[in-house]
């Protein structure tokens, strides 16, 4: 089956939209109050650890969670007060929830069976060949892969034409090959029947490498919202910064600020940040957490520091500990101003005197760093902890 985005309805016709929704349980609060919109045909990630409140943001949308306050619209209709059945929804979730006694063309068919729908072929013979198992068709859900009944759980899903589909962790059960496999699936899927995804998941890899749009929540809270390169390279809390991917972090004081660059001083040395990639107050004498990704970073043995080009960020520091992961080499390098600094050297012609005990210089392009606010950073505690769950923290996630 071939189809194509449906790009007629006007405005926010088909966007989901949840104006002031908020979830809790006794005094534990699930969800605070967000407004957040998925635009129609959109690839949306809800993305955060065990208990942050995303999988229940999801069942709200679905129904299956009352919200404690706010409205959801699918469109222009209102869908707070529906239950799940009346909703243009529709749910995958990571135990597929096949019928085992049922072969797989009639696990697909059940919805349009359900509605009095006499005459099936046509649409399941589509929908099993939008997911690559029309030859499949009269075998049983156990004589498939995990990732054979995960497809047929989504062509369940959407030969009734929903207008959302709701992924809740689709891929959680999946190794690590297949759940890559599936993850490209699952994007060109929703590419052709273009339709509405919104995806839940813990997986950083996984929502960056599908999602158009990502909502990066922490503690019942959107701590950001954006496309995934945006969030990667333009974190503004360090929660985000160090839940999508790595990142290391030089506390740093303003010199000066103008134009488009910042200098900062930090362990009696200069850094320069672009004011485009900064969210920290730059008054002169002010704190900013100075942030770069391990693999923008490199590393010189200290005898050619000479040889560094002008212009770029450096630190100095000895190599600490070096470790052989295939593609790269990930080094820990202490230094005056982070004890613990990463880098990830591609093992193509690496230098051989990189190795632990060396002296070496740290350098960057300035461009590749941001700048957030150490105060609130600080007043947010453990970055990228997940914390003690609580009972209800866990029926939250």
């Amino acid at each position: 089956m071939k189809t194509t985005k449906d790009t007629s309805a006007a405005g926010n016709g088909g966007d989901v939209r949840l104006t002031g929704i908020s979830k809790t349980y006794g005094s534990f609060t699930a969800v605070h109050p967000l407004d957040l919109t998925v635009p129609q045909g959109s690839f949306f990630a809800l993305l955060g650890a065990s208990g942050c409140g995303k999988t229940t943001t999801l069942r709200m949308i679905a129904g299956l969670e009352e919200p404690t306050a706010g409205t959801v619209h699918l469109g222009d209709q209102d869908v707070t007060a529906l239950p799940p059945y009346k909703r243009p929804v529709n749910t995958v979730f990571q135990s597929y929830a096949l019928f085992p006694h049922l072969d797989i063309f009639e696990n697909v068919a059940f919805g349009l069976r359900r509605r009095g729908i006499k005459s099936v072929k046509k649409q399941v013979d589509e929908m099993l060949e939008l997911v690559q198992l029309g030859e499949q068709a009269r075998k049983k859900p156990h004589q498939l892969s995990g990732g054979q009944q995960q497809r047929v759980a989504v062509a369940r899903a959407l030969i009734n034409h929903p207008k959302v589909l709701l992924l809740d962790e689709p891929l959680g059960a999946l190794d690590l090959k297949l759940r890559r496999q599936m993850q490209l699936e699952l994007k060109r899927i929703q590419t052709e029947v273009g339709i509405t995804f919104v995806h839940v998941t813990h997986d950083q890899e996984e929502a960056m490498t599908m999602a158009d749009t990502v909502a990066v929540m922490n503690a019942g809270r959107v701590e950001q919202l954006g496309t995934p390169a945006d969030l990667y390279e333009n974190p503004r809390t360090t929660f985000v910064a160090n839940f999508l991917g790595t990142s290391n972090f030089i506390e740093a004081e303003v010199d000066s600020a103008s134009g488009d660059e910042i200098v900062l001083r930090a362990g009696g040395g200069k850094l320069i940040l672009p004011g485009a990639r900064n969210s920290a107050p730059t008054t002169a004498g002010g704190k900013v957490l100075v942030g770069v990704r391990p693999e923008k970073i490199s590393l010189t043995p200290a005898d050619d520091a000479g040889e560094i080009p002008e212009g770029r960020n450096r630190i100095t520091g000895r190599i600490a500990d070096s470790s052989f992961i295939g593609v790269s080499t990930q080094f820990v390098v202490d230094s005056p101003v982070c004890s613990d600094f990463e880098v990830y050297v591609q093992n193509i012609d690496r230098d051989a005197r990189l190795r632990p005990g060396a002296e070496v210089v740290l350098h960057w392009n300035p461009a590749h760093t941001f700048g957030l606010d150490a105060a609130q950073s600080l007043l947010a505690g453990t970055v990228g902890s997940a914390g003690v769950e609580t009972v209800a923290e866990e029926v939250a996630r």
